[in-house]
């Protein structure tokens, strides 16, 4: 069994969750997910879909478990004004992405989280993209790029983008293109909306999780320490 230290104010605790079948996969849902997660799940069209979908319920129930020290199936969710998922009750705050058959799993005690990884893929009109969702300053630096950086550098600042819309809650519906990020310097945040203050007030953490994967963690905090860890289902972690 994986021992955790407690997580820590200056802290986020990131999981890298495989969205694999589980043993008992189904009888493990029916004691766990509620009424509103089934129909969540059922609610996809592909078979993929549905079992990448109930793997992670299953698996974020089993992680947050442990540092709730509560059963699997008493956890309570709720969404904010904007729709986005917390937890019911207690200090503790997530936020989940997934991408394939990968997923990863944000716990901070802070209430301005996000995350997001993407699997590098084909993307059709990415000057198109560019033009509508960067901002000023990143489109500047984007025309100084060359044709070989642009794959690598459209996918590093789309994963801070997603995670810092999600961390504020708005999603999409705030805009892509009114955050900015510096290009050159470890992809730091340099322009946001005012009611989400100053940009030195947010911590963008890219990751590196592989070839042709992007990943980052944002967090309003000034400064941040990310901890990574593997979840394995079979054994959950001790937080001590």
């Amino acid at each position: 069994m994986q021992s955790i230290q407690a997580l820590r104010v200056n802290e986020v605790h990131l999981w890298q969750i495989e969205l694999k079948p589980l043993a008992e996969e189904k009888s493990l849902a029916r004691s766990m997910l509620s009424e509103d997660e089934w129909l969540k799940v059922n609610r996809l069209r592909r078979p993929e879909h549905r079992q990448r979908a109930l793997s992670m319920r299953i698996q974020l129930r089993l992680l947050l478990a442990t540092y709730l020290q509560q059963e699997p199936h008493s956890i309570e969710f709720t969404r904010d004004r904007y729709g986005k998922p917390q937890l019911k009750n207690t200090p503790l705050f997530f936020n989940i992405s997934h991408s394939q058959d990968a997923a990863l799993v944000a716990i901070s005690l802070h209430d301005g989280l996000g995350v997001d990884i993407e699997h590098w893929r084909p993307v059709e009109q990415m000057a198109g993209i560019v033009k509508r969702h960067f901002s000023m300053a990143e489109k500047e630096r984007w025309q100084t790029l060359a044709a070989h950086q642009h794959e690598a550098v459209f996918f590093h600042i789309w994963t801070c983008k997603e995670a810092f819309i999600k961390a504020t809650g708005r999603g999409l519906g705030m805009g892509l293109s009114r955050c900015g990020f510096n290009l050159s310097d470890a992809y730091q945040l340099e322009d946001c909306p005012a009611e989400y203050g100053l940009p030195a007030m947010w911590s963008c953490l890219p990751l590196a999780l592989g070839e042709r994967v992007s990943a980052a963690v944002i967090v309003r905090a000034e400064s941040c320490q990310v901890l990574r860890y593997r979840f394995e289902p079979q054994f959950p972690p001790q937080i001590v």
